[in-house]
């Protein structure tokens, strides 16, 4: 019988799924080699993970896969460790923040997409519908959080070395920007950033909360490595605009959330269409579809679609974002259903990925 291809047993590894996704093991990248000795598969896997659940549903489904190809007898999975470079799991120092339910990760991978628009007028949302909603702001270079909502209060510090965050529109924050002034510049390299980012997670008193929003700055870098390494993420939000050469920029993000075992809760389409407030016509500036397709092209949902509105412009530079300063606008109304659907989503990946959040 003649040995099967590599490039067909590839083609076969696309049936397993990364436990929490719907988007398989080949897609996201982590099949780094398949190596066929005669009846003998050896796939080589670079998972992003140590955890012992992943690990083994992950070799049980590349058997069950591998094994219905003809002239394959056995099959072995050798995994790269994490951390390999370090020698170590990056997610054993992982702990849960006390009292706070859920940690839900604002991420897009390309700037300028309406990401810190969208994580703070989610979390105003969540806080209308009665949930006790937090909000840090990560992107530590462009901290933008105190002007959107309109406060110049400073965070206050316990004897106990206790950050105690700043409230506004009954919101719990904590951003770079109560530290700074305008004039300062922000040219801290990685290990600061990780150092800013740990704090913000572990030495702010947070108290209790259902929801704790990470608005992370752009990119795949130091700041979203620290967040998912230091507390276990429920999800990530996916923030994109419609059009191409934003879709392929935010896809390399999904993909680096599922190889740092981060469910990804699904996509939100921002700027999706202009409404023109005279005559009602919806106009796709910025093309149409692209959220869906992308959402299609990952396995996850689509969230919502937030329409371009200038009064979104005018509240986040007023400091009263439109969910507080017009809740009957049809914006307002997009953000209280994405709101309802992150919920959902999120007692979803909380239930299937046993992720260890303490709540007090």
């Amino acid at each position: 019988m003649v040995a099967p291809s590599p490039e067909r047993l590839r083609d076969a590894l696309k049936a397993v799924l990364f436990p929490g996704f719907r988007r398989d093991i080949v897609t996201l990248g982590m099949v780094s080699e398949i190596r066929v000795d005669g009846p003998s598969v050896h796939v080589h896997l670079r998972p992003g993970t140590d955890k012992p659940e992943t690990l083994a549903a992950l070799r049980v489904g590349i058997d069950t896969a591998l094994r219905r190809e003809p002239g394959v007898e056995r099959v072995q999975v050798h995994v790269a460790s994490a951390d390999a470079g370090r020698g170590r799991d990056p997610f054993k120092g992982r702990s849960a923040i006390p009292g706070v339910r859920h940690v839900i990760a604002v991420s897009s991978t390309k700037g300028g997409v309406g990401k810190s628009t969208v994580a703070m007028n989610l979390a105003l949302a969540l806080a209308e519908r009665g949930h006790a909603v937090g909000i840090a702001d990560a992107d530590v270079y462009g901290p933008s959080l105190p002007i959107m909502l309109g406060t110049t209060a400073r965070p206050t510090v316990s004897q106990e070395k206790r950050i105690a965050p700043v409230e506004r529109y009954g919101l719990k924050l904590m951003s770079m920007g109560f530290f700074l002034d305008e004039q300062s510049p922000v040219i801290w390299r990685g290990p600061i950033v990780m150092g800013i980012i740990r704090q913000f997670l572990k030495d702010v008193d947070w108290g209790r909360l259902d929801f704790l929003v990470i608005d992370l700055p752009p990119g795949t870098g130091d700041a979203v490595l620290t967040l998912v390494q230091q507390v276990p993420v429920t999800g990530a939000v996916i923030v994109t605009t419609p059009q191409d050469v934003a879709l392929l920029d935010v896809g390399r993000g999904i993909a680096m959330f599922a190889q740092v075992a981060t469910p990804v809760l699904g996509v939100v389409e921002n700027m999706a269409g202009y409404v023109c407030a005279s005559c009602g016509t919806d106009d796709p500036i910025f093309g149409e579809g692209g959220g869906q397709r992308l959402a299609d092209a990952f396995g996850v949902p689509l969230l919502g679609r937030i329409p371009l509105a200038p009064a979104v412009r005018v509240g986040g530079d007023a400091g009263t974002p439109i969910v507080v300063a017009e809740p009957r606008h049809p914006v307002s109304d997009a953000f209280r259903a994405l709101a309802a659907r992150v919920v959902e989503e999120a007692d979803r990946a909380a239930a299937t990925t046993p992720l260890g959040v303490e709540a007090e």
